[in-house]
């Protein structure tokens, strides 16, 4: 076994065939952090001259000349062969400590289950404890199975099989789902994808959402090239206004019909209690349509070209798609932009090459009462996802004096 350093094209050969592949692990990815000061090393382990691991490696000064380096999504080794991780990772260790490295964390994308909405297991990982004691063996330190967002990389994401006809697709999403997107397209609502990708338009939906910067999106853009893409939300405001007095209008002549029926003299029964519901439910969805109806008018006035309410930027990696971010206007939360958007990639990449699509970051609690982000879980089940949860964190310190002593004078970082 050896170390090898590896050409960015050499290294996306071998990952891209992975199952442990991730936009992450991509010389792409490698490319974006170096634009933000931080270095990347492409290394191989090889065994008669072929190679039976690989990973790109991001480091950083943060003491002296010591380093702290970082492998996202990674090592792309097979973890169940036991001894071949063990060679790897002492070869991989002695190299580290010669290269004056302090510390080495991974979070690989090792599945320990996969779970419903509701957090029924549907696999079990047999060999995740082989697999655990083997890297504590190597001097990992594991720093635990955490539900919420504590790690570097989250450790429970929901993923939709796309491998599936769109009709089924569609029927699997949840019924709230379903009557979302149909509400979306009745008031005008259309998603286009910016093949020039211009960022800098829609940058105000998502600013929020990861606290990068445009100049970074920007940046990812140039370096994944075709393989990024953006998506927006435009509200066309002429069909807004029409199908706001649409739906005003017929939502009036059923108010005004269940208004005659309870005036009326002759009506007794004890479908009454029925009658009642049905109107005070009519009641507020009239006050709701004419609230959109005065809404919809001033918008046609602002911006009687449309306006965008949306945005979603998806990478492409392997054979996954990834959600970047997303994001909306508050203002116009009742169109569901997100919802859409999300919709129309999977429509156009169902039956693809792309045969998985990787919705992001969940919490790992199923109980609604007991998590904070239900919510977020909600919305990303309400696609048919499954969760998915990962092992975790591991830290390996690679030199241990120099590290206590970093510690000592830096316990906060």
């Amino acid at each position: 076994m050896k170390l090898v350093k590896l050409s960015p094209k050499e290294f996306d050969n071998y990952a891209t065939n992975s199952k442990y592949s991730s936009y992450f692990q991509t010389s792409a990815y490698g490319n974006l952090l170096n634009k933000f000061d931080l270095k990347e090393e492409y290394i191989g382990f090889q065994e008669n001259n072929e190679l039976v691991g690989a990973f790109v490696m991001f480091y950083k000064y943060v003491f002296m000349t010591f380093k702290y380096a970082y492998v996202p999504r990674g090592i792309i080794i097979d973890y169940d062969n036991q001894e071949l991780v063990r060679s790897a990772m002492r070869e991989l260790k002695a190299s580290l400590l010669k290269s004056h490295f302090l510390l080495l964390k991974i979070d690989p994308l090792i599945v320990c289950s996969e779970r419903d909405k509701k957090g029924n297991i549907l696999f079990k990982n047999p060999k995740i404890d082989t697999i655990m004691d083997n890297l504590k063996k190597c001097g990992f330190t594991h720093l635990g199975f955490n539900s919420y967002f504590e790690g570097t990389k989250p450790r429970w994401e929901a993923e939709l099989d796309l491998r599936k006809d769109t009709k089924v697709l569609f029927k699997e999403l949840s019924k709230q789902t379903r009557n979302k997107l149909r509400k979306a397209t009745k008031y005008g609502l259309g998603i286009y994808k910016d093949d020039k990708c211009d960022f800098a338009k829609i940058y105000h939906l998502i600013d929020k959402k990861n606290n990068y910067s445009l100049k970074y999106y920007e940046q990812m853009r140039e370096c994944f090239k075709e393989n990024c893409e953006l998506y927006y939300a435009k509200l066309n405001t002429k069909i807004y206004v029409e199908n706001s007095k649409y739906l005003y209008e017929k939502e009036l002549e059923i108010n005004d019909y269940l208004t005659s029926v309870i005036q009326s003299n002759g009506y007794k029964g004890k479908n009454m209690n029925k009658i009642l519901t049905k109107k005070m439910e009519s009641d507020k969805l009239l006050a709701s349509y004419k609230n959109y109806m005065v809404i919809a008018t001033d918008l046609l006035k602002q911006y009687p070209d449309g306006i965008i309410v949306g945005a979603t930027i998806i990478v492409k990696s392997g054979n996954k798609i990834f959600l970047i971010v997303e994001g909306s206007n508050k203002e116009y939360k009742n169109l569901e932009a997100t919802y859409l958007t999300k919709w129309k990639i999977i429509e156009q990449y169902a039956n693809s090459q792309y045969e998985y699509f990787n919705l992001g970051a969940i919490a790992g609690v199923f109980k609604q009462e007991d998590n904070q982000y239900k919510g977020l879980n909600e919305m990303k089940f309400s696609y048919n996802a499954i969760a998915k949860e990962y092992i975790g964190e591991f830290d390996l310190v690679i030199n241990s004096p120099m590290y206590s002593l970093y510690r000592s004078m830096s316990p906060k970082k």
